[in-house]
């Protein structure tokens, strides 16, 4: 802080503090709360203490509950700021009027042991008064504190504030060899468990990796020095404290290294059941879990099939980038259920509007979801999240917001403008020609799906535990992957059935067998087309009607076995699977309403998907003709992997 500045906030201070120390204490606590007010109103610093309070309490806690507690957490922080004016206040009169001592006999006893004492706390209540408190007791006592000569004059009147009830000041980059020479001289030093930071050891707190500072459980490790956990609550809104102190005996085997950790943990937890007594004494403005080496992947499951394995792709390419990283990546799924289709457009509208994204915008979600989904959504404390389509973009955008999460959509997000997303991934099929690409577009041949060497092996085998017969038929085999109705296009059973018959032409002609799975879009005729066609032909070794068998590694399991594979062009999705697999792919167009041809993103994506030479497009009545070229090699194909990519703008982001 420059001189000037810090001469300027000096004066404020000073004459702060002589104003609040002349108002009755009453009225002086009152103004604290209304600083607290004041500092609740900054968005980025009450988020940031949100989600820490999630973090800890999610499960546990209503949405209610932890927002309560976050309004008393403020309230005592402004409370804590005006009662450092009071120190000089609280050292004249004696510690007594102001702090309930509990356990005093335990820095006694550590005391009579001769080998000095850490008074070992975390920044939880009003820890200058406790550290205060520490210096009244009678005996020797030091202060450890960050170095604060960047504030110049400020520093000077903090420093003489808590110096007040005769404490010495040691700054724990300079002083180190001072903490030990007080500590030999049987004397008191005060330091904190928590905000290791990067030199830190990381314990569990609060059911997370917390950066725990690993100096205290290292001093009495090694100099054999008594530890006394402090720790000091309000008791309601008045100026009367409690401070409880408990003598902590560190386990000692001689690995020091697996001490430290379990001496840490054993020392963090006991402050996490005192916290849970009063949480929101706690500082929850600082990054707690910062270092910790978990990170949390939301996946939101709109409840299409072919946006879930999209999302889940994405999800496992960075869970790659995250362990490359030295994170421990953990995937969560989670269905969204909206209590009908009315809210789950008005959801919409209002997120993509900016009308949801004002404080606590996530609790709002219990008027959309239903009970069981926003449940789920409110327990998730996600540091990146990850949707497909249009129906989950909206949500995305909330829970990252609220979480302080990245965010990572795929496909055009709706009504959500693209900017509001840490990443979006979009095929190219979902831009216009000369449509400018934002920096935080990353721009795929295809949508992001999960087929790769290892998942193809993965399906087969599962395909050929259920389907047995498979493995003694050694015949080349023939695909056909089959979609259904959606958005604009129609598949029919007089198309289907034109296919079929061109298929069985083809078999008949290169030796192959079929292998054939529908969708859940499938309608009831096309199934009934293929089980009439199919059902005793000698050639057909596979048959699965997704609608009466669930059959997951069916489509991977397919394309694994297949030399050629033939795929309605309905779904983007399945098209991009089967061209990401290697093998030799046919796509058809699927007509419109009419049963007439149509122009749309599918017939788009399916004719620039051939033109760049990765899929052979055939219309209906020239299906057999294409396969037929395919599998002379007169009609090459070649593979598509846009997994380099998108790990790359992965790698981007996180950085």
């Amino acid at each position: 802080m420059k001189s000037t500045y810090a001469s300027i906030a000096y004066y404020i201070l000073k004459g702060f503090a002589a104003f609040v120390r002349a108002v009755p204490e009453g009225v002086a606590l009152w103004i604290g709360r209304r600083i607290g007010d004041c500092a609740y109103l900054s968005v980025k610093n009450r988020r940031k203490s949100y989600k820490n309070l999630r973090l800890a309490f999610g499960g546990k806690k209503t949405p209610e509950e932890i927002r309560g507690i976050l309004k008393r957490f403020y309230h005592a922080y402004g409370m804590n700021i005006v009662e450092l004016s009071w120190l000089p206040r609280v050292a004249s009169r004696g510690f007594a009027e102001y702090v309930t001592v509990d356990g005093r006999e335990h820095l006694d006893e550590a005391i009579k042991r001769g080998r000095g004492v850490i008074f070992l706390s975390m920044h939880s209540g009003n820890w200058e008064l406790a550290s205060l408190v520490g210096s009244m007791c009678g005996y020797p006592y030091n202060m450890v504190a960050n170095d604060m000569s960047h504030l110049h004059k400020l520093a000077d009147l903090i420093n003489e504030l808590r110096q007040c009830g005769g404490a010495r000041i040691i700054n724990p980059g300079l002083g180190g060899r001072d903490i030990i020479k007080c500590l030999r001289r049987n004397e008191i030093v005060t330091l904190v468990v928590d905000q290791g930071g990067k030199e830190g050891m990381v314990v569990p707190f609060f059911g997370r990796e917390s950066s725990m500072s690993t100096g205290a459980i290292r001093l009495a490790l090694k100099y054999d020095v008594s530890i006394v956990m402090v720790d000091i609550c309000r008791m309601g809104n008045s100026q009367r404290h409690r401070l409880t102190a408990r003598l902590f005996d560190p386990v000692k085997t001689g690995d020091t290294e697996r001490d430290v950790q379990e001496n840490l943990a054993c020392l963090a937890a006991h402050y996490e059941r005192w916290l849970a007594e009063h949480p929101h004494e706690y500082i929850w403005l600082y990054k707690t879990w910062k270092y910790s080496r978990i990170r949390q992947v939301v996946v939101l499951d709109d409840g299409r099939t072919g946006h879930l394995r999209q999302s889940e792709s994405t999800a496992q390419l960075l869970e790659q980038v995250l362990v490359r990283k030295g994170y421990v990546p953990k995937r969560v799924t989670i269905p969204i259920q909206y209590r009908s289709g009315f809210y789950a457009a008005l959801y919409s509208f209002l997120a993509g509007g900016g009308f949801l994204s004002g404080r606590y915008s996530i609790d709002v979600l219990k008027w959309f979801l239903e009970r069981s989904c926003y449940n789920k959504v409110f327990s998730v404390t996600p540091d990146f999240v990850i949707s497909t389509g249009s129906k989950a973009a909206p949500l995305n955008f909330i829970l990252s917001r609220e979480n302080m999460a990245k965010s990572i959509a795929i496909l055009r997000p709706g009504s959500v403008p693209m900017r509001e997303f840490s990443l979006l991934v979009m095929p190219r099929h979902d831009f216009t020609p000369g449509q400018a690409v934002p920096d935080n577009v990353v721009v795929t041949q295809v949508a992001p799906n999960l087929i790769g060497k290892d998942y193809l092996e993965e399906n087969v085998r599962g395909l050929l535990h259920r389907y047995s017969h498979l493995k003694m038929n050694l015949k080349n085999r023939l695909g056909f992957l089959v979609g259904g109705d959606t958005r604009g296009v129609i598949l029919s059973p007089q198309q289907v059935r034109v296919i079929v018959h061109q298929l069985k032409d083809v078999a008949a002609q290169f030796n192959l067998d079929i292998i054939v799975t529908t969708s859940r879009r499938t309608s009831p005729e096309v199934e009934q087309v293929l089980f009439s066609e199919f059902r005793d032909y000698e050639r057909c070794a596979l048959l699965i009607i997704a609608n009466n068998s669930n059959v997951p590694e069916a489509v991977g399991g397919i394309l694994g076995l297949s030399s050629v594979v033939v795929v309605s062009g309905d779904s983007i999705s399945m098209v991009s699977e089967a061209a990401c697999s290697g093998k030799k792919v046919v796509a058809f167009p699927v007509d419109g309403p009419q049963r007439k041809p149509v122009e749309n993103k599918y017939t788009s994506f399916v004719d620039d998907m051939a033109s760049n030479g990765y899929i052979a497009c055939a219309q209906t009545k020239s299906v057999g003709a294409v396969v037929s070229a395919v599998l002379k090699n007169k009609l090459p194909t070649r593979p598509v992997n846009d997994n380099a990519v998108i790990s790359a703008a992965l790698e981007k982001m996180i950085q």
